[in-house]
């Protein structure tokens, strides 16, 4: 704002100039300015500089509160995730995290680690057990502050380690085929054992037996398995016999199956069992499997080596005067496969 008093000062120089003894100038009002657009923080009374909203001090929270590996194998290596999160209003620096306790360790921290406020970072702790019974053990999380030092326990049930590998059926018979003609039937290699179990060779002897499946080494985990089609295609009319044996580093470390089957004229007569199924009632079923054993509980071996669409299989590759148990199971668009069902029982003449 611009004032301007040039002419005010001349008409007073002028009635001075008139009158010098009679001039008097009054100030009926003081000049108060207007003030737009500013804002100041309040004052206080006694002068002093307002004071600050206080700051929330650091504050770290550990996740989990303490941690319990409950079946643990000695040499098999387990690993739980533990977070650590600043929930206060400062940043804080972590600068120790120690594992105490045999086979006990941290992964992923490299010495220091920095979390502002609201910020989180995670680690591995890992445990690979050196001997079986109850663990016990503890993690401490160290910082610049010893205040926010905190120590968590950790615990675990060690077993001994199992290796174990079961190996079904134990004997494959093909039944007697035409002339010409060839029959497949599985064998399931399942790890029965509590840690990893390594098939080292899988071997086949006998006329007329070939392999397919799996290639070896297999790495199988606890109650993983893996399947190893031996197919039969007989070169000459006749009775074969062959062994399928299987190398592992489990406690079994060879386990033989049997083969047999026989070659005959095409138009010979043949054994077969026939089976039917009702319709499973799950939702997206895309076709079945049929398996068949030598007892009511198995171990049984699948007999298709394709999916079925129906609700019926021929199974010709029985031999006269045995005995069989078949099961079925069911399998969704998504490759689950479903328990076994109700066995069913045949005697072949």
């Amino acid at each position: 704002m611009r004032i301007d008093f040039s002419r005010g000062l001349q008409q007073t120089k002028k009635f001075a100039a008139r009158r010098p003894r009679a001039l008097a100038l009054t100030f009926a009002a003081a000049l108060t300015p207007l003030l737009v657009g500013c804002l100041s923080e309040p004052i206080a009374r006694n002068g002093a500089a307002p004071v600050a909203a206080p700051v929330a001090a650091a504050q770290l929270e550990v996740t989990p509160s303490s941690i319990s590996f409950a079946a643990a194998v000695v040499g098999v290596q387990n690993s739980q995730t533990l977070k650590l999160s600043n929930t206060g209003g400062t940043a804080l620096t972590v600068t120790g995290i120690i594992a105490t306790g045999a086979g006990l360790s941290i992964n992923g921290f490299s010495g220091s680690t920095l979390l502002n406020p609201g910020t989180n970072a995670t680690f591995g702790v890992q445990l690979t057990p050196k001997v079986s019974g109850d663990f016990s053990g503890s993690v401490a999380i160290l910082s610049k502050s010893s205040a926010l030092d905190t120590t968590l326990p950790v615990t675990g049930e060690v077993a001994s380690a199992k290796l174990a590998i079961s190996v079904g059926p134990s004997s494959l018979n093909f039944g007697t085929i035409g002339a010409g003609t060839s029959k497949a039937q599985s064998v399931t290699l399942t790890n029965t054992g509590n840690t990893e179990v390594t098939v080292s060779s899988i071997s086949l002897s006998g006329k007329g037996f070939s392999m397919t499946g799996s290639s070896v080494p297999i790495k199988l985990a606890s109650a993983q398995d893996a399947t190893v089609e031996v197919q039969f295609s007989p070169a000459e009319t006749g009775t074969s016999s062959g062994t399928l044996t299987v190398d592992s580093n489990a406690s079994d470390p060879s386990v033989v199956v049997k083969l047999s089957g026989a070659e005959t004229e095409e138009n010979a007569e043949q054994h077969y069992v026939g089976l039917t199924w009702d319709a499973s009632k799950s939702a997206g079923i895309t076709g079945y499997n049929v398996y068949r054993g030598g007892a009511e509980k198995g171990p049984f071996s699948r007999l298709n080596a394709l999916l079925i669409g129906g609700f019926n299989f021929k199974d010709d590759s029985v031999s006269g005067g045995a005995t069989y148990y078949y099961v079925t199971t069911a399998v969704n668009s998504e490759g689950e496969e479903s328990q076994y069902s109700n066995w069913a029982k045949a005697i072949v003449p």
